[in-house]
């Protein structure tokens, strides 16, 4: 794995679980909403929360693999830029992303997930007579 894939990995690492954050809370206001499909959003969320949840596992399981440890709970906002430390192979490095690039970031890979949960499961419309 190179240096770019690796960066990825630890990008994963960090946003997946802010995404999955925002669609739980969105799911949780849904489930006490008064709109009529409020069961259906909250299922579709519920499906969405687990395919990140297992996609973050996979992550974890990366990290460990490749010796990169990155210590979130040290995240220091400076401006415009959110900075993560990391460790690898006992090197210190920091891996830093601007807000902005994480609100795209984030939204894509929630786009991402409601794609692949609406094409992973073809339905028909109901034919009413």
């Amino acid at each position: 794995m190179n240096m770019e894939e690796e960066l990825n990995v630890i990008r994963d690492y960090i946003l997946l679980p802010i995404v999955i954050s925002i669609v739980n809370k969105n799911r949780m206001e849904i489930a006490c909403s008064e709109y009529t499909l409020k069961a259906l959003y909250a299922a579709t969320a519920s499906v969405l929360i687990h395919e990140m949840r297992k996609d973050l596992e996979r992550v974890r399981l990366q990290l460990k693999e490749l010796n990169i440890s990155v210590i979130d709970t040290h995240q220091k906002k400076e401006g415009i830029y959110i900075h993560y430390p990391y460790l690898f192979d006992g090197r210190r490095g920091q891996f830093t992303i601007s807000k902005d690039m994480a609100k795209l970031e984030i939204k894509s890979r929630l786009n991402h997930y409601i794609r692949k949960v609406f094409t992973s499961a073809p339905m028909q419309p109901e034919r009413h007579a």
